[in-house]
């Protein structure tokens, strides 16, 4: 089965880079970071078209000869990936991913698909061990969440079934405000799970639960491997990360 994937390249760029119109074109290793994004995607084997959100279709470059569908748009986080989303026909499930994880390769796409479709679920979401992130992307500064069976961080993508991004979108746009605040979130989710999740003590299968319940539809945490997935760049020391991951990847294929 093939997915349609969506990638959202809108965001502050200049809190890294003042010269940066917004943040999928901040310059990763010579090139804009959606770049990097979209030939993962499209090396994918899974990944059959790519619609990419931006906030303005001027000036963006070579990369947008490799994207099937540009798509202008510059709301909050659920009215982009709804725009993005419905440039297309919504007959295949659709991979939604932050223009922000340079460092990604089409071999963690077409593992987390793969994974994904497996489960049967309608939504899915990547889970990366700190061991897995800390040991592939030395230097990373990432904000991890104790589990009983591990500490993990999460990734930067999404697979869903079309119809659920529209039927949620207001519980989705909480979750994505408060995923930084516990009181916040406490609100949205529950006070309970939440207290659990700050004592590390939720089992996997507790929130999958909670996002079934949530979100009305089959829900699966994935873990993956290919701490890429996760390695976003919010920070200045984050480009020297992904710049180092990719030069040694580079080099490896040389």
């Amino acid at each position: 089965m093939t997915v349609d994937a969506v990638v959202l390249a809108g965001g502050d760029g200049a809190v890294i880079d003042p010269q940066s119109r917004f943040k999928g074109l901040l310059p990763i290793a010579g090139r804009p970071m959606v770049a990097w994004v979209v030939d993962a995607l499209r090396a994918s084997e899974n990944v059959a078209e790519i619609a990419v959100v931006v906030p303005s279709a001027e000036d963006l470059g070579a990369w947008v000869d490799s994207v099937d569908k540009l798509v202008v748009a510059d709301g909050d986080f659920l009215e982009n990936v709804l725009a993005g989303v419905g440039a297309f026909r919504n007959d295949r499930p659709t991979l939604v991913v932050t223009g922000d994880i340079p460092a990604l390769t089409p071999e963690a796409v077409d593992d987390f698909v793969l994974r994904s479709i497996a489960t049967g679920a309608e939504f899915t979401y990547p889970l990366i061990r700190k061991s897995d992130m800390l040991e592939q992307f030395p230097g990373s500064v990432r904000t991890f969440v104790k589990l009983i069976d591990a500490e993990v961080t999460g990734g930067n993508m999404m697979l869903v079934n079309p119809y659920l991004v529209a039927q949620n979108k207001s519980i989705g746009q909480k979750l994505f405000d408060t995923r930084k605040s516990a009181i916040k979130m406490a609100r949205v989710i529950g006070f309970r799970f939440v207290l659990k999740l700050a004592l590390g003590r939720l089992e996997v299968q507790e929130v999958e639960a909670k996002l079934a319940e949530l979100l009305g539809g089959p829900s699966a945490a994935i873990y993956t491997p290919f701490a890429s997935i996760g390695a976003d760049v919010d920070k200045p020391a984050d480009v020297v990360v992904a710049e180092r991951v990719l030069q040694a990847a580079s080099s490896g294929r040389n």
